[in-house]
């Protein structure tokens, strides 16, 4: 019966914290429009466009533009971090059809991402979904536990993560650092015709 509980007690705990698909949806739509803003303006403006309730960070790599959009909300006795990044090719962001295409592919993907969140939050099970979660236990100035769960789609396709992450530590939780490679821009003029 005891390791019963101990298997139930983080199901449960997952199960009762905010994040679900519509979250995951509404950081793609902030995401696309960070696209589209960058298509229209040639630049990133170092903001989060109106009506986007998260934070955002630019990234530029070799084979594209990456964008990481986030948001953070009280819990229960704590935090919750929802994160998520999706890529576009220089060429894609450049042209305006392949930018709708883009856009409407990665919002297909936030929708299948966010439904195996939903999925791994209520049985503990990602679906078509890869899935890989750590636990942290913080001693010191910051104390607490910290639980994160990176969701990508099983699939070799764009470039789509989900980041999902909680904990009771004391300290406020930091940007997604996972899902960079380097330090997010500053605002600048981006070169799309490479």
């Amino acid at each position: 019966m005891r390791y019963l509980v101990k298997f139930l007690m983080p199901v449960l705990l997952l199960i009762t914290l905010p994040a679900s698909a519509a979250d995951i949806t509404s950081l793609a739509q902030c995401a696309t429009k960070v696209f589209k803003e960058i298509n229209r303006t040639q630049k990133w403006t170092g903001q989060a466009p109106a009506g986007c309730p998260a934070q955002v960070a630019v990234e530029k790599r070799a084979d594209g533009i990456f964008i990481t959009v986030w948001a953070v909300e009280p819990a229960a006795d704590g935090w919750v971090r929802t994160a998520f990044s999706a890529a576009a090719g220089y060429a894609e962001i450049a042209d305006k059809k392949a930018l709708a295409k883009a856009a409407s592919d990665i919002m297909a993907r936030a929708g299948r991402l966010g439904r195996c969140l939903d999925s791994i939050k209520t049985v503990n099970d990602p679906r078509e979904c890869r899935s890989r979660a750590t636990k942290s236990y913080l001693a010191g100035e910051v104390t607490g536990t910290e639980n994160d769960r990176i969701i990508r789609l099983d699939d070799n396709g764009r470039h789509t993560v989900v980041q999902y992450s909680f904990g009771d530590t004391s300290a406020t939780p930091t940007p997604p650092a996972d899902l960079y490679e380097s330090t997010p821009l500053p605002p600048m003029i981006i070169d799309l015709h490479r």
